[in-house]
């Protein structure tokens, strides 16, 4: 029988932990453990989990003394699991209806298989307007073994803990979450697990992530010494890895996700790393996201649902004589975005506009302006074009811009259209209930 724990690390989510686990619980097929690591909260979290474990029997609460971080309490809840595989979730995510009975299937049809993984929805307080993103590999479950799944790779995949079950032993086999990898210590370890033994997809939402502006990943992107320390160590890892799972990497292009911040690491530390370091960072334009037609894979399967659910708004664009629409972000969100956009022939973009330009003064051909010069300036639509930056991004406009349209990816309910209806966003900085 196939036995699964779910891991949830917790810090001072009081306000949040209650419905994460109790969405695990509620489950048509319920998991085997739920371990939840306090790891030192200070506010009421540990109250309410002690609750909680009296009332859930499979429930088991860990208390740290001191707070080390959720990438050690996730390690502490490995060590308490007894069962054969393992699920991680975050202490404010909600584990979608049927999840678990999804992820007991996948290893019950495929007992092969050391690793699953399923769709994930993003959202920011209501999880039902949520986007959701796939790999998109089958409408059906299915085991893609390593090398089909290898010419299936795009540049943009991932597979992010909350939407994956992975075995135990395979995950101890590839050495866990290693503490230096820090917030992609799940990408370094579940992708070689993957690359090394296939992987099962399952065409369902496993789960909701709660995009937040200050989680563990986001906030550390910010500092870019510690990111370049992180992105070294996964180089130096599968750069050390045994021969063919290091060519599979090599072969995936999986390292484009990094992009400019890898690219920079790879030229100007290029005799510290180790031989043929940059080898890991594919040549590719920006058509190699999308394949063939437009995509419902990854992002940009994000981008063209989410044009296509925007169409009759954009199409106002059209009306209007020279319109300014800007791009807010010069990453590979922006890089699929122009493609995907100018095959729905909409009316061109007039520049970048980033937070910080870091001496750049073009992107695609495109100008790279300033945000905060653009105050006071008429722009018809700023178009929101990162994952991880969108909250910030959409809390600058409320400052500098506050009635000017955007359109929004992850976090839906930021979009707006001054198309004569009552705004149907709130301002970035709101998290009460959506205005309709």
């Amino acid at each position: 029988m196939v036995t699964i724990a779910v891991i949830i690390p917790n810090f001072n989510h009081g306000h949040l932990i209650e419905q994460s686990i109790l969405s695990t619980f509620d489950q048509s097929v319920r998991p085997n453990e739920i371990i939840v690591i306090d790891d030192g909260s200070t506010d009421d979290s540990v109250t309410r989990l002690k609750r909680l474990e009296k009332e859930i029997p499979i429930l088991k609460l860990v208390l740290c003394k001191e707070n080390q971080g959720a990438l050690h309490a996730a390690i502490i809840g490995v060590q308490n699991a007894k069962s054969d595989i393992l699920m991680f979730r975050a202490a404010d995510d909600l584990l979608a209806p049927g999840s678990i009975k999804h992820g007991r299937n996948a290893f019950e049809k495929y007992p092969q298989s050391k690793i699953a993984f399923g769709e994930i929805r993003f959202f920011r307080e209501n999880y039902s307007d949520g986007t959701v993103e796939t790999l998109a590999l089958s409408d059906k479950t299915e085991f893609f073994p390593a090398d089909l799944l290898l010419r299936l790779w795009k540049p943009d995949f991932n597979l992010p803990e909350p939407a994956c079950f992975v075995k135990k032993s395979a995950f101890l086999e590839q050495g866990g979450l290693m503490e230096e990898a820090k917030w992609y210590s799940g990408w370094l370890c579940f992708t070689s697990i993957a690359f090394k033994y296939g992987l099962t997809f399952i065409p369902e939402v496993l789960n909701s992530f709660r995009l937040d502006a200050n989680s563990y990943g986001t906030s550390n992107l910010r500092n870019r010494k510690v990111q370049r320390d992180v992105l070294r160590y996964l180089v130096e890892q599968v750069m050390n890895l045994d021969q063919e799972l290091k060519q599979r990497f090599l072969a995936s292009g999986a390292f484009t996700i990094f992009g400019e911040p890898l690219r920079d690491l790879l030229e100007e530390e290029k005799d510290s790393l180790p031989t043929d370091s940059d080898s890991l960072l594919k040549s590719v334009l920006p058509q190699d996201y999308l394949g063939e037609g437009l995509p419902q894979h990854g992002i940009p399967g994000v981008v063209t649902r989410r044009l296509h659910e925007t169409a009759d708004d954009l199409a106002l664009l059209k009306d209007l004589p020279n319109p300014m629409i800007m791009i807010y972000g010069a990453g590979t969100q922006s890089l699929i975005l122009m493609e995907i956009w100018n095959l729905l022939s909409l009316p061109p973009f007039s520049g970048i506009v980033v937070s910080q330009t870091d001496g750049r003064s073009e992107f695609q051909n495109l100008p790279i302006i300033d945000i905060d010069s653009l105050k006071d300036s008429r722009v018809d639509l700023f178009v929101l074009s990162s994952k991880s930056f969108e909250l910030e991004m959409a809390a600058k406009l409320d400052e500098l811009s506050p009635s000017s349209q955007r359109l929004s990816f992850w976090a839906k309910e930021l979009t707006y259209f001054d198309n004569g209806k009552e705004r149907v966003s709130a301002p970035a900085g709101n998290h009460g209930n959506l205005a309709r």
